[in-house]
């Protein structure tokens, strides 16, 4: 039985169409966090909407991990990315059930969960497993849907957050959504 949390695989072609590029410009939405030569990471990447801008952010020389827990939709993200020659740039990964199976010995300079927490079974856990991959300094750019996300669960999430060792760095204002950028801490 499919898991109601998790965005299907039918609904794809609405999370990767021309109008939401225009209402969530993948550009000024992450484009100040990213740079040539980052490792960045897109947790519950679907069809690849903000993968796809990433891998092109980051040029030749840097990576973006992409996460998903639906297989269909990392091969809809092949496929888009092998057309637009960016797949050389791009390392899926399936998440299982509980982990989001990221390799500590890869770190992330640049991490988005764009309208993802919220179908995690275990965000402190998540936020854990995020944190331990990203390096000292690194940005996390955390979006929900307002809709779908209450702002006391937003805060809570938040809160998360912060003692999986991540401060926040301000709010973001970005349609339809509750947003904001915090850094993993030094310590």
């Amino acid at each position: 039985m499919p898991d109601e949390r998790i965005c299907p695989v039918r609904l794809a072609p609405y999370l990767d169409n021309p109008l939401r590029r225009l209402l969530h410009s993948p550009k000024k939405i992450i484009g100040t966090y990213l740079g040539e030569g980052d490792t960045a990471l897109d947790i519950g990447c679907g069809s690849g909407f903000f993968t796809r801008a990433m891998a092109r952010m980051v040029g030749d020389a840097g990576i973006v991990i992409a996460v998903d827990i639906q297989e269909e939709m990392l091969d809809m993200l092949r496929e888009k990315a092998a057309q637009k020659k960016l797949l050389s740039r791009i390392e899926c990964r399936l998440a299982g059930d509980r982990s989001l199976n990221l390799d500590p010995g890869t770190p992330v300079d640049f991490a988005l969960a764009f309208y993802v927490m919220h179908e995690m079974p275990d965000i402190p856990g998540g936020l854990r497993e995020i944190a331990g991959v990203m390096k000292p300094g690194a940005y996390l750019l955390i979006a929900e849907p307002s809709m779908h996300v209450s702002e006391e669960a937003f805060s809570d999430t938040m809160h998360e957050a912060g003692k999986a060792g991540f401060e926040m760095v301000r709010d973001l204002c970005i349609l339809w959504s509750r947003a904001a950028v915090l850094k993993k801490s030094s310590l």
